[in-house]
């Protein structure tokens, strides 16, 4: 039996060394670059122009329009939508006079903290509301169906709201959701 001496240990462990630096090699750089998935997908991009833009708007049936028309709009909206509240108790008032009388003490403001906790759905919230007086239970799938159709009930908040009768609904949707347009 030959013992081996320190140098031909030392010249076999080179040679593992070596080996195994040459297996890694073919490995990494040879054999796995088939199986190496690429970087990412990347899609050519087109550039951002007005045209892409339109066209986004369009496919998702959005509109664009600038600041001072959206400001205008929503101006007209709140005079169009605070007439159609001032002509309503008149129309009522002609009608008779003891209705006039209750709708006069039920005009007083009436204040309330909206609560929106996890888990409501805008029905819940509208209840709420008609159980607080801030709108009328004849609202109530008003206020609803003005939510469902502008699809503003992903975008209603949780938290606390300070709420009042003499808001519209329109008014009500915007506070609730932040002050989200679409």
């Amino acid at each position: 039996m030959n013992a081996l001496t320190k140098n031909e240990i030392r010249g076999f462990a080179a040679g593992i060394l070596l080996t195994c630096a040459v297996f890694a090699f073919f490995y990494y750089l040879i054999f796995n670059q088939g199986e190496q998935k690429p970087v990412k997908n990347v899609a050519k991009q087109t550039p951002l122009t007005e045209a892409t833009v339109t066209q986004y708007l369009a496919s998702h049936h959005r509109k664009a329009i600038d600041l001072d028309a959206y400001n205008q709009w929503l101006s007209d909206t709140q005079k169009a939508t605070e007439q159609a509240s001032k002509e309503k108790p008149k129309t009522d008032s002609d009608s008779s006079k003891k209705s006039s009388d209750n709708s006069s003490s039920k005009a007083k403001k009436t204040t309330y903290k909206l609560q929106i906790k996890s888990g409501m759905t805008p029905g819940d919230i509208s209840s709420e509301l008609v159980r607080a007086k801030i709108l009328k239970s004849n609202q109530k799938q008003n206020f609803d169906s003005y939510l469902h159709k502008n699809k503003l009930e992903k975008y209603v908040q949780l938290g606390s709201f300070s709420v009042s009768s003499d808001m519209s609904i329109q008014k009500l949707a915007q506070v609730i959701t932040k002050n989200h347009s679409n």
